[in-house]
């Protein structure tokens, strides 16, 4: 083939080589391979929230990274985006899986030829929304639009393929002017867009202030200094630690210089997990930290560092709640479906009756009648634990299915409207996709266990970017959406969220924006619980969890915590107050019962929630044996010896607790012995001696069990085995002896009556003859020995 033939070949294969790039996307559209080659990563959106005042172009700045084994050849980029988001489930959806709904914005540009292994390459796309005359994102009305950016490549010994993508929300209020047009100015203004503003949204937000539980596990009340398992809160509540991030970004935008009209703080109602409050105010005197993250009473430890970060941290947010709505969280964010399974009313009081205790650390009243759920699912057991305490309104999660549970439908929003469970129980729903956008902006994004499995999706979003512009159009997209009912929304981020200052910054401000552009309006919280009281449609109760969900707590952790909280109730309730130190037994008990309820923590990552529960279990259970063993019987050694039968017992008890306890000896007596029943002993703190009245009918050595237990029957310390040794004779003896001494004093009688009468006793009648003596004398004269016979006379018995 020469000639003619052979320049048209070239010039063919030069077009396809030339064409390549924009082509391959198509030809191998499918989902990246297994095996990774590049990686993208988003580093800027400008703007994060287009308005129509802002700059017309959007740009995105990232980079991709060679992560593979190999050279990776033509590596492109394209910017694509879908269309706006009509659904809540499709925050989700729409951010990972099928990419048949994005289309392109423009083709491809080359960012390397050839990338390295280990080689990364900056990229940037810069687009105007809409342009009659060049390539633009083509966005006509405000909304929350997809967008992707799609990076193709060809590896070593590999075809061109889609080797990543990485895909964000990009919230429009409202639509800049058209830009690159030959129109005037006034005509270029004219083409903005706004958004509707007739329907505004009903908004509240909570702003969580939570930890995950950081007091040490079986120390009980009265223990000082505090321990705690990490040092952790020293770096989160010092400037520029988490819970002061969170805090600051609220002080700052609820100012009077900042939120002038108050229309933010309206909207706004800090949710204070109550455990954090005791923890903080705890190291407010100082505290010390195990030095292993397991360790139980009694192990080494070091002085923690963040005493006057607490201080400083517990004085700001005493300030700030004197201006905003404050409500507290389930004590230690407690999963109220493991609650109800564990099925102690004291307990579930305990966790949903907090509110006395951040109003006595902040010095306020806090709002009552609501319950945060938290980041797990509003099941039935959980409704049902909620009605048991008394009326109030539940703030949970709605139900939402993704496009696997749905049957082939395509799935709808979430229902926020409130519902009626019980008499006492209105639920008061959030958007579980807004939730779950929320979850994953931060430096820690979580997955929140109350997502449906097919929404709980693994998004590749490496970005910190990324997570933020998802979370951002999350928030705006029902005020965005004028069509959705209801026009109410409450939103409810993670309890645990831990944002950067940035995102802080852009959340709240992204919520003003809303506010001032007409979209929202601010709803406070009390308003809330009124329209959900007043409007609240009856539904049946909600099913429970079906099989093992993700971060439900084992049966054995339920089982064993039951079992501990029913013997720790049983010790409080024979405890009494200490009249020295004022200290009372529920007060000293107290914090067990709060260890059980962190080791029920939703704050902890769904896989360790098992793992970290059984250890605090663990601890506490210890904790709790060590205290029935402080109560005891001192164990004298060797034996007793009575000497009379009614002989008092002698005992010595022994009360470690810094507490009196109520208490019942008991005795195990042997036939023969009597015990007088003591009754309930009030034994002090320190030792206390007793004398136990017995009585004693038999003279030998036996073995006496002795037990103590409290008022309601639960033994205390070890029994003791004591040898007794009896020298008392017993009754029978007694009998015997009185008899015989009485048979002594009637015979004596009647002998010396018949004497005193000169008359033979009848008991001498059978006697023998009267005996004849001899007696041998010396006569006065010293004549020499005289034998004379006598005889007694036989009457008288006297000598004749």
């Amino acid at each position: 083939m020469t000639g003619p033939h052979v320049r048209l070949l070239v010039a063919v294969v030069a077009l396809l080589l030339a064409v390549a790039p924009g082509a391959a996307p198509y030809v191998a559209g499918a989902q990246p391979g297994s095996t990774e080659f590049l990686q993208v990563q988003i580093d800027s959106v400008t703007p994060d929230i287009v308005t129509t005042t802002s700059e017309p172009l959007v740009t995105v700045t990232g980079e991709v990274r060679n992560v593979g084994d190999r050279p990776v050849r033509d590596v492109v980029v394209r910017l694509e985006r879908a269309a706006a988001t009509a659904t809540s489930s499709e925050l989700r959806t729409d951010l990972a899986g099928n990419v048949d709904q994005y289309q392109p914005v423009a083709d491809f540009i080359t960012v390397a030829p050839e990338m390295a292994r280990g080689q990364a390459v900056p990229f940037r796309l810069a687009y105007p929304m809409r342009s009659p005359d060049q390539p633009s994102l083509d966005i006509e009305a405000p909304g929350v639009y997809p967008v992707m950016i799609n990076v193709n490549g060809t590896p070593d010994y590999g075809a061109p393929a889609r080797l990543d993508d990485s895909r964000f929300l990009l919230p429009v209020l409202g639509v800049p002017p058209v830009g690159g047009s030959d129109a005037s100015a006034s005509e270029a203004l004219d083409s903005a867009v706004p958004p509707d503003t007739t329907r505004p949204v009903g908004l509240t937000m909570f702003w969580p202030l939570a930890d995950r539980p950081r007091l040490a596990a079986g120390a009980p009340g009265g223990t000082t200094p505090v321990r705690l398992i990490d040092d952790v809160l020293a770096t989160s509540l010092a400037p520029g630690g988490r819970l002061d991030t969170m805090l600051s970004a609220v002080d700052f935008a609820t100012g009077v210089a900042v939120d002038s009209g108050g229309a933010l703080t309206r909207a706004l109602c800090l949710a204070v997990d109550p455990d954090l409050l005791v923890t903080v105010n705890a190291m407010t005197n100082g505290y010390v930290v195990n030095d292993a993250a397991d360790a139980g009473p009694g192990t080494p430890t070091h002085q923690g560092a963040g005493q006057q970060a607490a201080i400083d941290w517990l004085a700001r947010l005493k300030t700030l709640a004197q201006r905003m709505c404050v409500v507290p969280t389930t004590y230690a964010q407690a999963d109220l479906d493991a609650l109800r399974r564990v099925a102690d009313p004291g307990l579930s009081a305990i966790a949903t009756n907090a509110g006395d205790i951040v109003d006595q650390i902040l010095g306020i009243t806090t709002i009552r009648g609501v319950s945060l759920v938290g980041d797990g699912p509003l099941t039935g057991p959980a409704v049902q634990l909620l009605s048991d305490q008394g009326p109030t309104v539940a703030i949970g999660a709605a139900a939402l299915t993704g496009p696997g549970d749905s049957g082939g439908v395509a799935p709808e929003s979430a229902d926020t409207a409130p519902v009626r469970y019980t008499p006492n129980v209105v639920a008061a729903p959030f958007d579980p996709a807004v939730g779950a956008a929320l979850a994953g902006a931060g430096t820690t994004p979580e997955s929140p266990s109350y997502l449906e499995p097919s929404l709980d999706l693994a998004l590749k979003q490496d970005s910190e970017v990324a997570r933020r512009q998802d979370a951002l159009g999350a928030l705006l997209w029902r005020s965005l959406n004028p069509d959705i009912e209801p026009r109410t929304e409450i939103l409810m981020p993670p309890l645990m969220w831990n944002l950067t200052p940035q995102d802080a910054q852009s959340m709240l401000t992204t919520v003003a924006t809303g506010i001032r552009a007409g979209l929202a309006e601010p709803r406070p919280l009390p308003a809330v619980l009124d329209e959900a009281r007043a409007t609240a449609r009856s539904e049946p109760m909600p099913a429970g969890p079906l099989g093992n969900p993700r971060g439900r707590f084992d049966d054995g952790v339920v089982s064993g915590i039951a079992a501990v909280t029913g013997r720790l109730w049983g010790l409080t309730a024979a405890l009494t107050t200490d009249e020295r130190t004022g200290l009372t037994g529920r007060q000293y008990t107290a914090p067990l019962r709060e260890d059980l309820l962190r080791a029920l923590s939703l704050s902890v990552p769904p896989d360790a929630r098992n793992g970290l529960a059984q250890q605090r279990l663990t601890t506490v259970g210890r904790t709790v044996e060590n205290l029935f063993n402080a109560v005891s019987i001192v164990n004298p050694g060797g034996s007793y010896t009575l000497a009379t039968e009614r002989s008092p017992l002698p005992l010595a008890l022994r009360n470690d607790l810094p507490v009196p306890i109520r208490v019942q000896l008991d005795i195990d007596a042997p036939p023969g012995m009597t015990v007088t029943d003591m009754g309930e002993i009030v034994l002090p703190p320190g030792y206390l001696p007793l004398k136990v009245p017995i009585e004693v009918h038999f003279t030998q050595r036996v073995a006496v069990d002795v037990t103590l237990r409290t008022a309601d029957g639960l033994p205390l310390g070890e029994p003791v085995r004591l040898s007794v040794h009896s020298n008392a004779y017993g009754k029978v003896l007694f009998v015997i002896t009185l008899s015989a001494g009485a048979v002594l004093i009637l015979l004596a009688g009647r002998r010396l009556w018949h004497r005193f009468r000169g008359q033979p006793d009848r008991a001498d009648l059978d006697r023998p003859d009267p005996i004849e003596v001899a007696m041998s004398y010396r006569d006065d004269e010293g004549a020499g020995d005289t034998t004379q016979e006598r005889r007694t006379d036989p009457v008288t018995r006297r000598w004749k």
